[in-house]
């Protein structure tokens, strides 16, 4: 169907369009400020009461625990903290039209008592409170500050409401295996992207639209590598592994693409592994990663178990066989569905046992 043709807008809509504007833009007038946490944290004391206070469009909004622990990480460490929004009202109290989330995190952990948890690039912390900090660590973190925008009396509640839609639909966050292909460049990074439009993955991996467009397909090659690569090392299994994957994958892709820079043939020797253990799981696996023949998805944890369990049998008997019968059946007895769930996922332990739990399954069966 041919497009239609487009009617440019004649002078009267050219003026009518620049008056609208300008009438908007007027009732968009703020100043920028620029305050300590501990001016926060003492003026946000609950979220209705004080001079600092969450509007009731925001009210049931929450991070959880582990959000805050990893916001406040971010203070301590010194990342770039993105500007709040405020309104000041006729009153003098402040709305936080945009930050709620950021002032919740900052009076938990320096008021309630809030427990860092799932720390990923200071780890050691984990257990803290801030109580458990040193005096002067305490001191650096009440000081550091966080720049204001604050609106204008005159901006009308509608304004508001709407800056704060439009501040959280198009604030999305990049999630890992994103982070991961912007910072990390390299001819592993590369072979990744590319596994993840192979045909045949494609085929054995059958993931939701949504999980295609966060590039889930990329998380779960990397880490069928990483796991499959640090299965076995002179530091010993998994090292460094925290019970949190992120910075343990960084890490190995990082790690990962220099070794292939020295040794180009390192790529090849992995994109032939990667296949042949997916031949492998067709061949073995009656529904290959899926649970059942009607699965349209794959759980992360069951990708793992199956994947690198089947790959690192495959290092030691690549020529072995087994029929899907067997293993079926051999999956029953050992209860591998009920074992291999998301619950504490993470969790060391569990991911060394599901990996073994598939070990045994195959020399086993």
């Amino acid at each position: 169907m041919a497009r239609a043709r487009r009617v440019a807008p004649s002078d009267q809509q050219k003026r009518d369009a620049e008056s609208a504007v300008s009438m908007v833009a007027r009732q968009v007038k703020f100043t920028i400020a620029e305050y300590p946490v501990s001016m926060y944290v003492g003026r946000f004391s609950n979220d209705t009461n004080d001079r600092y206070f969450v509007p009731e469009y925001q009210r049931n909004l929450a991070w959880s625990d582990t959000q805050k622990a990893q916001f406040i990480e971010s203070l301590i460490v010194g990342l770039p903290i993105p500007f709040m929004f405020f309104y000041q009202t006729e009153d003098g109290r402040m709305e936080i039209v945009d930050g709620s989330q950021r002032m919740r995190a900052m009076r938990s952990f320096i008021k309630e008592n809030l427990c860092l948890q799932d720390l990923v690039l200071i780890p050691e912390l984990n257990g803290f409170t801030f109580d458990d900090l040193q005096n002067d660590r305490k001191n650096k973190l009440e000081d550091i500050t966080i720049r204001t925008i604050i609106l204008d009396t005159n901006t009308d509640p509608a304004t508001r409401a709407e800056m704060f839609a439009r501040i959280n639909r198009m604030g999305t966050t990049a999630n890992e295996a994103e982070i991961r292909r912007g910072s990390l460049p390299g001819p592993v990074t590369e072979l990744i992207t590319q596994l993840a439009e192979d045909p045949f993955f494609i085929e054995m991996a059958p993931l939701s639209s949504k999980a295609i467009s966060q590039r889930e397909r990329e998380e779960l090659i990397t880490r069928f590598f990483a796991y499959l690569n640090k299965n076995n090392t002179p530091d010993g299994r998994f090292p460094d592994y925290r019970d949190r994957p992120k910075k343990f994958l960084y890490d190995y892709l990082k790690g990962a693409n220099a070794d292939a820079g020295q040794a180009p043939e390192i790529i090849d020797a992995m994109r032939e592994e990667f296949l042949r253990m997916l031949s492998f799981v067709r061949n073995t696996f009656e529904f290959g990663f899926r649970k059942s023949a009607t699965a349209n998805t794959i759980p992360r944890v069951r990708f793992e178990a199956i994947a690198v369990g089947s790959a690192l049998v495959l290092r030691d008997h690549p020529e072995l066989q087994v029929e899907a019968r067997y293993v079926s059946a051999r999956m029953e007895q050992l209860d591998f569905d009920e074992l291999v769930v998301s619950d504490g996922a993470n969790v060391r332990s569990k991911l060394e046992g599901r990996i073994d739990l598939v070990i045994s399954i195959l020399t086993d069966a």
